[in-house]
């Protein structure tokens, strides 16, 4: 074969080489309104005997000595637009400024929290009943073992508790005459 024709049919692979190596490209590109709904958030409101903050005073006792007690319901509720979760965040003595023989009060009594206890049993001061929640003394880690779930509205958005305040039989002498003004504090969140 001629050089001439080798180069010729050599130039000719190349070149189809060439042209069948280039790719093809294209961009589209398409456009739409769309309306989005409105972004509501819902709220959180955990409500402890239809407060946020409760003046507890159906629990209180006077001349309280060791071995006795004293109880009284707490309704907790849901009052905002999302289900929650709430749990026991500390139990302690808020007096601002306790005696000696009110720190070995506060240090001897044993708190007790209850639910699915008849309300009108709980304020007449009968045996807990029902699924204990707590059961211990006062301190800022006193917790429930799990929260409790509250729902929205009607459904399930409110648990009675019953709370009882005892004095030990084996309570310190340096514990009389101490007084005790319970702060009990709970935490919700979104479940």
């Amino acid at each position: 074969m001629p050089k001439p024709l080798k180069f010729a049919l050599v130039a000719a692979v190349l070149l189809l080489l060439g042209i069948s190596a280039q790719g093809t490209a294209a961009s589209w590109r398409a456009e739409s309104r769309v309306d989005p709904p409105t972004i509501k958030t819902g709220s959180l409101s955990l409500l402890a005997g239809g407060a946020k903050d409760f003046q507890f005073t159906k629990l209180s006792g006077s001349a309280l000595i060791p071995g006795s007690f004293t109880q009284a319901p707490l309704a907790m509720s849901n009052a905002g637009t999302v289900a929650l979760s709430y749990q026991l965040d500390g139990a302690t003595n808020s007096l601002a400024s306790p005696t000696a023989a009110d720190r070995a009060l506060a240090n001897a009594v044993q708190l007790s929290i209850y639910t699915g206890m008849d309300q009108a049993a709980c304020e007449a001061g009968q045996s807990l009943t029902g699924q204990q929640l707590y059961v211990g003394p006062l301190g800022a880690d006193a917790s429930f073992a799990s929260a409790r779930d509250l729902g929205v509205g009607s459904t399930n958005s409110t648990e009675n508790l019953c709370i009882r305040v005892s004095i030990p039989s084996q309570a310190p002498q340096s514990a009389s005459g101490g007084k005790l003004s319970l702060n009990l504090r709970f935490t919700g969140q979104q479940r």
